[in-house]
């Protein structure tokens, strides 16, 4: 078990010395398109071995807007996390850990890709809906139903929900995230499985960890919640490398995955809410511009995670 998942998902779940978990499934963010509306657009479909880069994904958002519909909609009530993993794709770190351990913000040229990209179609290009912007994902897909906008990026478990809502007729297809310096690189916190601390058997609960997480347990728990295993030999399986429902998408994507950038910083919680939350959702309802975001991440957030490490 310990071999086969991947040493980048078990830095997810190490602190300090210690294993905290074992990490066995995982969620990338891809684009749920509307297949016909791409279709008839004529516009070049991303794979993953040619996937759109953020300008050309900005291009394509222009292109499929008009008549009162949009090319992207952008479900942004947790602004923060969608951020910064897809930021990882553009060469973005936020964080920067100096020899010693302590961690500061710097809001550096792969940061900003993103940001700007969702800033410019919101504001500039108006290829996306401002209305979106405070929704959760689930709130869209009514939208992307009706055709009020073209594609919708969201995690790959909600293609569950899409083959038990979409109305009958409708044509849909997943697609990878945009790449710009750092490929097709995205952040995820996968989910885990771990032993209580009190627990009065602890051997025989790890041994039902390995026995539960076996390459075709894996496959089925993978199947079960829509999501990726980490383990390679369940990947490797030939029911998560279907193209239906862009099951093999998703899994061409799985060796670009890598833990969220904020997981082992301390005071990111308070960081999140107290500084970046504010500061995105008002740069991207064009309140604020770049250098005001700029300094509230850096000036501010490095304020709030200074006490955090003293």
């Amino acid at each position: 078990l310990t071999s086969d998942i991947p040493a980048l998902a078990w830095q997810s779940v190490t602190f300090g010395d210690g294993v905290y978990g074992v990490p066995f499934l995982q969620e990338p963010r891809v684009l749920i398109a509307d297949a016909a509306r791409l279709r008839e657009s004529g516009v070049r479909v991303p794979t993953p071995a040619h996937p759109w880069s953020w300008d050309e994904f900005r291009e394509v958002t222009k292109e499929l807007s008009g008549d009162g519909r949009y090319g992207v909609a952008w479900p942004l009530k947790e602004p923060v996390s969608a951020t910064l993993n897809l930021s990882l794709s553009a060469g973005g770190r936020l964080f920067h850990r100096d020899a010693g351990g302590k961690v500061t913000v710097r809001f550096e040229e792969g940061d900003e890709v993103v940001p700007r990209t969702i800033h410019e179609q919101v504001n500039t290009d108006r290829s996306a809906s401002p209305t979106t912007l405070g929704s959760g994902g689930s709130d869209t897909l009514p939208g992307l139903f009706a055709g009020t906008y073209a594609m919708v990026p969201l995690g790959f478990s909600y293609r569950q929900q899409i083959v038990q809502q979409a109305p009958e007729g409708f044509e849909w297809q997943v697609l990878p995230a945009p790449a710009g310096a750092g490929g097709l690189a995205q952040g995820v916190s996968p989910q885990t499985l771990s032993v209580a601390e009190d627990c009065p058997h602890k051997k025989e609960a790890v041994a039902f960890l390995d026995f539960l997480l076996q390459p075709r347990n894996m496959v089925r728990l993978a199947l079960g919640d829509w999501m990726l295993p980490t383990g390679r030999q369940a990947l490797a399986d030939p029911a998560l490398r279907t193209p239906e429902h862009g099951w093999a998408t998703g899994t061409a994507l799985a060796a670009r995955l890598r833990p969220a950038p904020a997981q082992s910083v301390r005071g990111y919680p308070e960081w999140k809410d107290k500084v970046a939350t504010p500061a995105l959702q008002e740069y991207y309802s064009g309140a604020i511009g770049l250098d005001e975001l700029r300094k509230r991440l850096e000036k501010d957030g490095n304020l709030v995670l200074a006490r955090y490490q003293r």
